[in-house]
């Protein structure tokens, strides 16, 4: 459970960031629409997607690491 809340709440914050961004864009584009605030959110999300696969393969990699530095 720990982990899907963690990742719920990087996941919110991540569209939340995203929408805020877009709405920026749209504000100070001219002849902004629908379709480009969907475009500019997508690609902010696209842009800040990496935090969620950091997250979860953090636990993997530095488990790894451990290891490898005690010698095991």
């Amino acid at each position: 459970m720990n982990k899907t809340s963690r990742t719920l709440i990087t996941l919110a914050v991540i569209l939340s960031g995203a929408l805020l961004a877009s709405a920026v864009m749209v504000r100070f584009t001219p002849n902004a629409s629908w379709l480009a605030f969907t475009v500019w959110t997508i690609f902010f999300v696209a842009l800040q997607a990496p935090f969620l696969l950091i997250q979860t393969a953090q636990t993997t990699c530095m488990g790894w690491l451990v290891r490898w530095r005690k010698g095991e």
